[in-house]
């Protein structure tokens, strides 16, 4: 693809309605994925293994291929700690269409100088059924490999969306009396280089705190280094055994993440100015707390769904 058209995609990436909304980009997603694969029970390790990673001469359960499958024209391939983007990486098809509501919740919405209204809400397919749903399919143990293998992806990816706080709320003003689809309707000012021009892409960002441009994928041995370093960073951060993470009931995530979108990322920023330096030095601090804290609970639910 040229620059020019992924700029293009870019753009529309930023500028679309919540359905297309992303969250921590490629590198919170897989550093979510590492932190989680560090802490993993030797029983749920052995199974994630089993479904991530592919044996020499396999096909592995989960790729993004251009036409039949083999190994040197595959886009995409996963484990373990690329699983995450899997669900950003076959956004954009029309086939998929159904998967976009699962990315978000609009849990009580923010009404901002606007009447409060009744009639809005999540979409019954959301982000917390989702993931409950997730849980549940794998825990059962009742289906094949290829199908608990793309569980599994939807629950890496999922674990991680709630955790971004714009993905548990949106926002009713008078510049957007239909909502913010979680930010993406509030414009913000960012330097041309970061690419960000609403809140929710800022958020989606961590505000910079990785850079704005993730490792280039399929991971090379450079980029795998990276996602580790930067897990073993947030994790000296905020140590599992400091930090508040061992709830893990999805609804309270999605609580979590509702009340920091209210008390945080809807504060002290106006739609359509440029975010103050100590806003988003707290954008980056309080998204690197919650990538560290998905990348607890996924491992604390795996530990409690693959057991001996």
């Amino acid at each position: 693809m040229s620059r020019a058209s992924r700029a293009f995609v870019l753009c529309l990436i930023l500028v679309s309605a919540r359905d297309e909304a992303l969250a921590w980009h490629d590198t919170g997603h897989m550093v979510v994925g590492q932190i989680a694969y560090r802490r993993l029970t030797p029983a749920a390790k052995a199974r994630v293994d089993a479904l991530l990673i592919t044996p020499p001469g396999k096909r592995p359960l989960i790729h993004l291929c251009a036409g039949y499958y083999r190994p040197e024209t595959c886009e995409k391939t996963y484990d373990p700690i690329a699983i995450g983007v899997w669900m950003d990486d076959f956004r954009g098809d029309s086939l998929n269409e159904s998967y976009s509501p699962w990315h978000y919740i609009n849990f009580s919405p923010v009404f901002d100088g606007v009447p409060e209204r009744s009639n809005v809400g999540p979409n019954p397919d959301n982000v917390l059924a989702r993931i409950n749903w997730a849980i549940d399919v794998l825990r059962s143990g009742a289906g094949s490999a290829r199908k608990d293998a793309e569980t599994l992806g939807f629950l890496y990816h999922l674990v991680g969306d709630v955790h971004q706080p714009l993905h548990a709320a949106t926002r009713y003003s008078q510049a957007n009396p239909d909502g913010d689809a979680g930010g993406n309707g509030f414009r913000v000012e960012m330097p041309a280089e970061t690419g960000v021009t609403n809140l929710h892409a800022l958020w989606d960002a961590a505000g910079g705190a990785f850079g704005f441009e993730s490792p280039t994928r399929p991971l090379d041995q450079a980029g795998r280094d990276r996602i580790r370093a930067l897990a073993e960073e947030l994790m000296r951060e905020h140590p599992a055994e400091s930090t508040s993470w061992q709830d893990l009931d999805p609804h309270v995530w999605v609580v979590e993440s509702n009340t920091l979108a209210r008390q945080v990322a809807y504060a002290g920023i106006r739609d359509g100015e440029a975010p103050s330096a100590a806003y988003v030095d707290e954008v980056k601090r309080l998204s690197r707390k919650r990538i560290a804290i998905a990348g607890y609970r996924q491992a604390g639910v795996l530990n409690r769904v693959f057991v001996e």
